[in-house]
């Protein structure tokens, strides 16, 4: 009962992990995209200046919002915006910055291909790992009692399998 009760307990758990699991293989996924079909080139930042966005929660994020120039095909691109857009987090005015960019739109750009790797492989880990445990142990793995072997005395062998339970714990023990 308890052990049926647990099973649809876990059941959201396991969900969010599933969709989680998803996410990670998304993540990794776009960073191996982005590493294989998207080209490289090298900005230089031309500006840089903090903000701070506050929520209306009254919760803050600071960022950058930041300038670049870079080439692509021997003509000078520019993008501005603000840097989480692009996967750059700090950035001052003259860096340079190896991006990516998607040859069938070269103002898309990404900053690290492989940025979400990690994270990514955590959630992996992490997910797939409950999932198939929930998975394994909950649905999987047979609920039948277990086997008796010739070598270990069983108190049904005892007594008989018509006895009753105070019967086939006393004949556990011996007879009196």
């Amino acid at each position: 009962m308890a052990f049926v009760f647990m099973r649809f307990l876990l059941m959201p758990f396991a969900l969010i992990a599933v969709v989680l699991f998803a996410m990670g293989l998304h993540i990794i996924g776009t960073s191996l995209h982005h590493k294989i079909a998207w080209h490289q080139t090298v900005a230089t930042v031309t500006d840089a200046n903090p903000y701070t966005d506050t929520q209306e929660n009254g919760l803050t994020t600071d960022g950058i919002n930041v300038a670049v120039t870079y080439m692509v095909n021997d003509a000078p691109m520019t993008w501005s915006g603000k840097g989480k857009n692009i996967g750059l987090y700090k950035a001052s005015k003259g860096d340079r910055i190896e991006l990516y960019y998607d040859p069938a739109d070269p103002s898309n750009l990404d900053t690290a291909a492989m940025k979400g790797w990690r994270g990514g492989l955590l959630l992996l880990a992490a997910t797939g790992g409950f999932v198939a445990f929930y998975v394994w142990f909950f649905w999987l793995r047979g609920r039948n009692p277990p086997s008796t072997s010739p070598m270990t005395p069983s108190p049904v062998r005892g007594a008989g399998a018509s006895a009753k339970p105070s019967e086939q714990q006393r004949a556990t023990f011996g007879r009196r």
